[in-house]
C-alpha cells in the first residue's frame, strides 16, 4: 500500500477521531520534511473530550503507524511542566515547531505555553546535580574499564554515552532527548564533542578498545571538576 502524503494522513485522523478538537499539530520528522520508510507520525492533541488529562494512542492512517498525544486543556500544564524539569519538552517542541492542522483561541493558548516554556528554557543544575552526575558517570566509566564480557562492554557504553550527553547538554542549558534526538541536539550544540564520542563509540564497538570514550568523558567533565569517587568532595 502506497503512503499517503504525511499532512494527508494525518488530517485524516484527526477528521475521523477528533474533529470537535481544539488543536491538531502533526510534530516529528514527518513535519520537518525528514519522514523515512521507517519513520511514524506523531500528533497531537487537545480535546476537551478526553477523559484524562493525558493519553497516548496508536492508529494506523494512510499507510501510517500514528502515535497520538492527546491532552486536555485543564490538564496539560502538568505535562509541560514534567518535560521542562526533564529538559525535555517534547510536547512544547511538537506544539510550536510543527505542522498545525487544526487550531481555535483555546487551541493557540496552548500552543502559546509551549512557546513561553522554551523561551524560558531548561532549569539550571545545581551544585549538587552536577556533583551527583560526575559520580554517577565516574562509576559508569569503571564499569566500563571492569567489563568482563562484550554484552556488559556494550550496554555501559550506551548507558554512559546516555549520561555524558545529557549533563553536557544540561550543564550548557540546553534541552535533551531521548535516542536519537539526544544525539542530534548534541551534534547541533558542539558538533566536536558529539564527532568525537561518536567515533569513540565506534572504536569501542569495533574493537574493544575503551580510552577513546574514556577521554572524551574525561574531556567532557573536566570544566566540572572531572570525574568524582566516592567519599570525594565536589
Amino acid at each position: 500500500m502506497k503512503r499517503q502524503e504525511p499532512l494527508e494522513a494525518a488530517r485524516q485522523v484527526v477528521q475521523e477521531h477528533y474533529r470537535n478538537c481544539l488543536l491538531a499539530v502533526l510534530g516529528g520528522s514527518a513535519a520537518r520534511g525528514e519522514a523515512n520508510e521507517h519513520s511514524d507520525l506523531d500528533i497531537v492533541i487537545v480535546d476537551d473530550g478526553a477523559t484524562d488529562d493525558f493519553d497516548r494512542r496508536t492508529v494506523q492512517s494512510g499507510g501510517w503507524v500514528v502515535e497520538i498525544f492527546l491532552l486536555h486543556s485543564s490538564g496539560f500544564e502538568e505535562m509541560f511542566d514534567a518535560g521542562v524539569v526533564a529538559a525535555n519538552p517534547t510536547l512544547q517542541i511538537m506544539l510550536t515547531e510543527g505542522k498545525v492542522i487544526v487550531t481555535t483561541p483555546e487551541g493557540e493558548e496552548v500552543r502559546k505555553a509551549a512557546q513561553r516554556d522554551l523561551d524560558y528554557g531548561p532549569m539550571p543544575l545545581t551544585s549538587y546535580d552536577i556533583a551527583e552526575s560526575r559520580y554517577t558517570i565516574t562509576e559508569y566509566m569503571m564499569d566500563l574499564v571492569g567489563a568482563a564480557r562484550p554484552g556488559e562492554l556494550y550496554f555501559t557504553a550506551q548507558k554512559l554515552s546516555t549520561l555524558l550527553s545529557e549533563f553536557y547538554l544540561r550543564v550548557h542549558l540546553q534541552w535533551v532527548g531521548e535516542g536519537k534526538t539526544l544525539f542530534r541536539r548534541l551534534e547541533s550544540f558542539n558538533p566536536a564533542i558529539a564527532g568525537g564520542l561518536e567515533q569513540a563509540l565506534m572504536t569501542l564497538y569495533k574493537s574493544g578498545e575503551t580510552r577513546p570514550l574514556l577521554a572524551a568523558a574525561d574531556e567532557m567533565l573536566a570544566p566540572y571538576g572531572g570525574r568524582m569517587l566516592a567519599g570525594q568532595e565536589g
